[in-house]
């Protein structure tokens, strides 16, 4: 009878200790799972989106004070057919789509027309740039960067896109050059001009 009444106690005491031990261990799969919830997945850099999101926007705007130029309106230019698209107008100003945007690394191209049929272009002064002069380039998150004109270059009517547009350093340029005049059989009769910038 006292043996009966020994192990009716041990199993008295043997249920609450594994309730303890069941309430324990689901406390460490909970604490457990919100830890790995807290947990962050990898650091972000505060700022790193936004400068994503920024750098290589198309330019949207070009300011030359010199020539008393604003261009509130530029497009990208591709390839057509083979040939490297042109404005098809006359105050137009596109940029090489298909290279880095202005401050990003690398030649970013400006092409312009300095005559087409019988308008001037938007080009149409781009020899008259003296060395120093001041470039503005708005992409199109409003973002501003500057450049200096370097040099004034001028090259025969039939000079390709590739002479003129020849990285000179290693950081960012600008160029600005006139078209070939290929658009729509519009025809230069001149020499092609361009303008090597590099940051202000």
């Amino acid at each position: 009878m006292e043996q009966g009444n020994v192990m009716e106690r041990r199993s008295e005491l043997v249920r609450p200790a594994a309730v303890v031990l069941a309430v324990v261990a689901g406390l460490g799969c909970v604490l457990l799972g919100v830890t790995s919830v807290l947990a962050p997945a990898s650091p972000v850099t505060p700022g790193a989106e936004a400068a994503d999101s920024v750098a290589g926007a198309p330019p949207a705007a070009l300011l030359i004070p010199d020539l008393d130029l604003t261009l509130n309106h530029l497009i990208a230019l591709g390839h057509t057919a083979g040939r490297r698209e042109q404005p098809g107008t006359a105050a137009g100003v596109g940029w090489f789509s298909d290279g880095p945007a202005p401050g990003s690394p690398g030649v970013a191209v400006l092409s312009g027309h300095s005559g087409f049929g019988y308008a001037s272009g938007a080009f149409a002064r781009l020899a008259r740039l003296k060395p120093g002069a001041a470039i503005t380039v708005r992409d199109s998150h409003g973002h501003e960067t500057r450049f200096t004109a370097r040099r004034v270059a001028l090259f025969p009517a039939n000079e390709p896109d590739s002479t003129l547009v020849a990285p000179e350093e290693a950081g960012p340029e600008l160029r600005l050059i006139t078209s070939d005049g290929s658009y729509d059989s519009a025809g230069l009769g001149g020499a092609r001009v361009a303008v090597y910038a590099t940051p202000a």
